[in-house]
């Protein structure tokens, strides 16, 4: 495996069960599957809602992605948003991890740092989405 410039390594083959991504994933699938399997939310748009309210979140997603062009990096974010929302419909974690790792494409190129912003991003979309509904009660 190269390591490219400021010690970003691509990872050949994602492994999310062993991680801070699949951690994360985890504890997501379980907030998400478990609320809200019964009736389903539109989850890349409460995701996008999330992101837009969050300019901590926005900014590390520059920062991380500045090699790239914007363009880019939405589109990266929006195909881990399609196949995590994809994913948190299966059965059970496993089968939600399977089905994120046979998108092997996407995974081959990633870095240790795009993946951390990834749990990142999931870790303040759950946060976002608990403070809306907690504000919705009140």
């Amino acid at each position: 495996m190269n390591t490219t410039k400021n010690n970003k390594k691509p990872q050949s083959n994602i492994q999310l069960e062993n991680n801070d991504l699949g951690e994360t994933m985890k504890q997501s699938f379980e907030f998400w599957h478990n609320n809200y399997i019964d009736s389903p939310l539109n989850y890349p748009l409460v995701w996008k809602k999330a992101l837009e309210s969050n300019s901590e979140i926005v900014k590390k997603i520059k920062e991380t992605w500045k090699k790239n062009t914007k363009q880019i990096a939405e589109i990266q974010i929006q195909q881990f948003f399609e196949m995590w929302s994809y994913a948190i419909r299966k059965s059970d974690f496993e089968i939600a991890i399977k089905s994120m790792q046979d998108w092997e494409e996407f995974w081959k190129n990633m870095t240790d740092e795009e993946s951390k912003i990834f749990a990142e991003i999931l870790q303040a979309i759950g946060n976002y989405w608990k403070d809306v509904q907690s504000k919705n009660f009140e």
